[in-house]
């Protein structure tokens, strides 16, 4: 998250972001209040609530205790604007939950003080949210749980008033509004309050920004109160974060919800997560993917994302590929866009998806495109809110294992994750700077520096248009298994062969890939295919050159777009050969790169370029991943703790490119004994493979480079032929092609819990997503594959 968010004006943001107060005659706020000090729940005479004799920070019980008057509070607006227009209905109540636990069908997730959650009435009409399959077979969901899916707006309370106070809501708030994202695919945004004594603040959380009001005394500031609960208690799904063009549809055998998701009019119901992990990361796309069938009962895989607004649909993307094939020239008769399109997913479906306030069933979805400026925020220009800073410092957290892009304040193709990325578009008032100018210091992610001394509140931000994000489905024709989820290693192989005929084509027409990772690499079985997804960040080499964008997913990053700088010069490696020279090859540098061997840290002024060779660099990290992580079923490890050291080291999730560096060198220079004994014995002639492949690399590498800093030798880029040789060669893919692939948790849980007889694979689910290894970094915390690695 953000060293810096905008706080948002306090009247601006209970009339643009807060769900509006339900229509009704007249001035509905005054004659709820007017109600209010006849019925005594206002005391005039000491100008506070009745509900409250005492501050809380006077209160002798716990943080719940002291704030359960605003219940009492509440029931009372609620009835008090039910009797100035009998018209309204309730669709939400506030809970104070005394930190119950919020469930999921994954199991308990935060503890709010309190939430807003749906009326019973309203709860009704979608009456199976939580109901158990009698089928089922695994852990079924208690009925008298409080489900994420029923509730809005977390609430975290402190008594005592004060800045580290503020900090503790802040973290709890946060995480609160994280779980409601990333654990209800039905949510487009949510809402948060927290509570110091008597100061409030609202927040606002999408999937582009992150919001808090400006603060009101809850206690005096009575009209505020009596707004927010007459906003929460009858604002409609739409408004407070739901969306309505995905409903529940049932719970499977495995307890697990599934959904009906309409795609431009078509019905798709969901039947499996395929990858979800993203939207663990509250700013950014969000990704989710699922295996579906369409109202044929056909098989299909959808993606739901929120792109940049100034980026294009993928299907967009896919097209401008293949139509850039048909420019290729050569002397063989090859028609190279069908020789791409087989092997890529093929678009069948997609829109952007509407948004509607009353849905009606069984008409066609109509409304606006979903946009989180335009109709979540109602348009409001964020020009009159202020960054400020929340946290005194920040300790690094690895970066997400899933898809991210690192903007820089040259970047034109792509806009900034966070609204503390909006650097570049903030002026410095005291220097009047124009605002394309003024770049504030940035960490390794793009982040404004805390250390910065401007002063924080005097920025403003000129300019946000652009900075939103739209809400896009695209549904695939085949339905194909990613490189995570395939069990046969031969397969994994083969489809990453393919997927490098692919990006050759891609190459030839002018285009790379950026983002290749084992969640975006498919074996589709009936075609005996490898298939390609994800263009989302694909562009032409020409464009690719004019932006300064490093995009990608961390485990499958190349160590240059890591680095965001070129890496095999002539003077690295120099450097690197004299500090190898006369010492006994060991492997042991490669895991951990010692003191006296520095990386080498270029003085290039050469603009860095994603370039074909990285895209190459990725299929190789692709196999070193699937290595690591899985093991031969039938031939387990030899050393698990060794594979287990090395793993923490590679795939730490960090912007970390020193240890990667090191192994890509090392392996290419045929140093292979100490991964050998660490990997499943029958994976020896994969590591030759990945010494073979990585031979090739470095060298093209260090041929492209060779001519650096005046320029980089693309001639040099041309090397797929060769990279595709070994993939080809039987020495290699003769013992690996029928090695069965089994996670390696999964063989840590054979071993110390044997499955039952009644519990086969085929029942099991296998979902990426969900499995997780658990992986010691060296700062102590864990990271888990597939999983965010920053939760709290």
């Amino acid at each position: 998250m953000p060293e810096q968010i905008f706080e948002v004006p306090l009247e601006d943001f209970f009339h643009s972001i807060l769900p509006p107060l339900p229509r009704s005659q007249g001035d509905l706020i005054a004659e709820v209040m007017a109600k209010l000090e006849e019925n005594d729940t206002i005391d005039k005479d000491n100008n506070r609530w009745s509900a409250f004799d005492v501050d809380p920070q006077e209160h002798s019980e716990n943080d719940a205790k002291a704030f359960h008057g605003l219940t009492r509070i509440w029931k009372n607006v609620v009835s008090a604007a039910k009797e100035v227009d009998g018209s309204l209905e309730q669709t939400f109540r506030l809970v104070i939950s005394g930190h119950v636990y919020i469930h999921s069908d994954q199991g308990r997730l935060c503890q709010p003080d309190a939430f807003n959650e749906l009326y019973p009435k309203t709860q009704a009409t979608t009456a199976q949210r939580h109901s158990n399959n009698s089928n089922a077979k695994r852990r079924k969901m208690p009925e008298d749980y409080t489900y994420v899916y029923d509730i809005a707006n977390p609430c975290q309370f402190n008594k005592d008033d004060g800045a580290n106070q503020a900090i503790e809501d802040f973290n709890k708030i946060l995480f609160d509004m994280e779980q409601v994202l990333a654990r209800d695919p039905c949510r487009r945004f949510t809402f948060g309050t927290t509570i110091e004594n008597r100061t409030t603040r609202l927040w606002f959380l999408s999937r582009a920004s992150l919001l808090r009001s400006t603060s009101f005394d809850f206690m005096t500031d009575r009209r505020r109160l009596v707004h927010l609960f007459l906003s929460l208690a009858f604002s409609s799904l739409h408004d407070l974060g739901w969306d309505t063009t995905m409903s529940f549809s049932h719970v499977d055998s495995f307890s697990r919800r599934q959904y009906t998701i309409d795609v431009d009019g078509h019905q798709f119901t969901t039947t499996e997560v395929l990858s979800d992990a993203s939207a663990d990361s509250p700013l950014g796309r969000a990704t989710r993917v699922w295996k579906v069938k369409d109202s044929a009962g056909h098989p299909r895989v959808l993606k739901d994302v929120w792109l940049e607004t100034d980026r294009k649909e993928e299907h967009l993307i896919v097209e401008d590929i293949l139509k850039a094939t048909e420019s290729i020239k050569s002397d063989r008769n090859l028609t190279y866009r069908a020789e791409l399109e087989k092997r890529m997913l093929k678009p069948i479906a997609h829109c952007r998806v509407l948004v509607d306030d009353e849905p009606v069933e069984g008409e066609p979805v109509k409304g606006q495109p979903d946009d989180t400026g335009a109709i979540m925020l109602r348009g409001y220009d964020l020009g009159s809110a202020h960054l400020v800073k929340l946290l005194p410092d920040k300790a690094s957290t690895p970066a997400l294992p899933s898809s991210i892009t690192h903007c820089t304040p040259g970047d034109r193709d792509s806009v900034p994750l966070s609204s503390s990325r909006l650097a570049d578009r903030i002026n410095a008032n005291s220097q009047h700077l124009d605002p394309s100018a003024v770049s504030p210091p940035q960490d390794s992610l793009g982040q404004v520096d805390p250390t910065d001394a401007t002063n924080v509140s005097q920025r403003k931000v000129v300019n946000y248009s652009g900075c939103h994000r739209y809400h896009y489905r695209i549904v695939f024709e085949q339905c194909a298994t990613t490189i995570y989820d395939e069990r046969n290693l031969g397969n994994v192989l083969n489809a990453l062969l393919e997927v490098t005929r692919a990006i050759w084509i891609m190459y030839q027409a002018g285009w790379v890939h950026r983002d290749l990772s084992g969640g975006n690499i498919y074996w589709f079985a009936h075609g005996n295919m490898g298939l390609l997804g994800d263009f989302e960040y694909a562009v032409r080499i020409s464009e690719e050159r004019r932006h300064d964008v490093r995009t990608g997913t961390p485990f499958f990053m190349a160590a240059e777009t890591m680095k965001d700088d070129y890496l095999f010069t002539r003077s690295q490696r120099n450097q690197h050969k004299s500090q190898n020279r006369n010492t006994t090859p060991n492997f042991d540098s490669i895991r951990k790169p010692k003191p006296d061997l520095p990386i080498p840290v270029s003085t290039s002024k050469l603009p860095f370029s994603h370039n074909p060779l990285h895209d190459l660099e990725s299929v190789w990290w692709i196999i070193v991943y699937v290595l690591f992580f899985d093991e031969d079923e039938a031939r387990p490890c030899r050393d698990p703790e060794s594979r287990q050291t090395m793993m923490n080291e590679l795939f730490h999730g960090q912007l970390e490119f020193g240890s990667r560096l090191h192994f890509l060198r090392d392996m290419s220079q045929g140093h292979m004994v100490a991964v050998e004994k660490c990997l499943s014995s029958s994976f020896a002639p994969a590591v030759k493979l990945l010494a073979a492949l990585a031979s090739i690399l470095v060298d093209a590498y260090e041929d492209s480079e060779r001519t650096h800093p005046s320029k980089i030798d693309e001639n040099s880029f041309n090397i797929h032929s060769d990279f595709m040789d070994p993939f080809l060669a039987d020495y290699y893919m003769g013992p690996l092609s029928t090695i069965r692939l089994i996670p390696v948790k999964a063989t840590a849980k054979k071993r110390d819990n044997p499955t039952p007889p009644e519990e086969t694979d085929s029942e099991r689910p296998s979902k990426r997503s969900r499995t997780s290894v658990n992986i010691i970094n060296t700062s102590g915390s864990n990271l888990k594959r597939g999983h965010n690695s920053s939760r709290r």
